[in-house]
């Protein structure tokens, strides 16, 4: 049997899954945000199943550690833990699912933000800045609970946090991108997919100023964002799809290609409306079609290990 379909060459249940949650979190929003509530609520369920799932995974395998060459992801399951309580919360409108998320993701992706500044291990990758996009996250879920809430603490610790990931995030991302030019990054087999990564700050970015800075400051910042946000697609999408067609081995590397994606729709719809543009929001609408066709290709590849796995 190939030993890349084997339990012992994956991680067991736990963080390094968190890309699932966070990738099927977010599709239980855009959903809602498409209008398609029916079909929002079976991804909100199946995301609060993850979790529990990775959660009880974690506490019977303690793994991974929680080391400074290890935060990429633990931060993919703080992020996944904001996403799950914000989706419920649209959903539900109970506050509690939001603000549960944010004070327990929030705190905890600032940790890794600072434990991943500490170094940066090995080859370049597009990973090393998961940790770095924390902030970004918790910066718009701190926006959605201003919005909601009416209290002013939320918009700073917004602003604050947003700061902290555009410092960091942004020139880290740079770097990668130098070094894969150069042929020095790791984005081959499954890492291709991590290609994807920048995107999620560039469209949480996106909406984090509209929910923190309103609407003119939107079309000013998020139209050169999401300008900036095409060559990255390009060349996310020259990396990711050849992958895909080769079916490469299946890892928790292939879900880092579902948040960014939802993160680019979340942001592209959100600067549709401030645009008030009929083109414009009818390309938002198509935008969720990459996110649904990316989280249809990561289960179709777990579904094809697991029965490969039984034979």
């Amino acid at each position: 049997m190939n030993r890349g379909l084997t339990f012992d060459t994956l991680p067991p249940p736990g963080p390094a899954w968190g890309g699932s949650l966070m990738g099927t979190s977010l599709m239980a929003t855009l959903m809602l945000t498409s209008g398609l509530r029916l079909v929002a609520w079976p991804f909100a369920i199946l995301g609060a199943a993850i979790f529990m799932l990775l959660l009880v995974g974690f506490a019977v395998y303690r793994t991974p550690r929680f080391h400074q060459d290890l935060m990429a992801p633990w931060a993919m399951w703080f992020i996944g833990i904001m996403a799950l309580g914000t989706a419920w919360t649209k959903l539900t409108g109970a506050h509690w699912c939001i603000l549960v998320g944010f004070w327990v993701g929030a705190p905890l992706c600032l940790v890794a933000y600072a434990n991943q500044l500490r170094r940066f291990s090995g080859t370049p990758n597009f990973a090393w800045g998961l940790p770095l996009v924390g902030p970004i996250m918790a910066s718009n879920t701190a926006g959605s609970i201003a919005e909601l809430t009416g209290q002013r603490a939320y918009w700073a610790l917004g602003i604050g946090c947003m700061i902290l990931a555009v410092i960091a995030a942004y020139p880290l991302f740079f770097r990668v991108y130098l070094a894969a030019f150069r042929g020095e990054a790791d984005i081959h087999g499954p890492a291709a997919a991590t290609t994807w990564i920048p995107l999620g700050v560039v469209g949480q970015s996106t909406s984090a100023i509209a929910l923190l800075f309103g609407t003119r400051v939107e079309i000013l910042v998020g139209s050169a964002l999401l300008i900036l946000a095409i060559p990255m697609a390009l060349f996310a999408m020259w990396h990711f799809y050849p992958a895909v067609l080769k079916w490469v081995d299946y890892s928790p590397a292939w879900w880092a290609s579902t948040f960014p994606t939802g993160a680019i729709g979340v942001g592209g719809y959100s600067l549709a409306q401030a645009w008030d543009l009929d083109w414009l929001s009818a390309l938002a609408t198509a935008l969720p079609a990459l996110l649904i066709l990316h989280w249809c290709l990561c289960a179709a590849r777990f579904l094809s290990w697991w029965v490969a796995l039984r034979r």
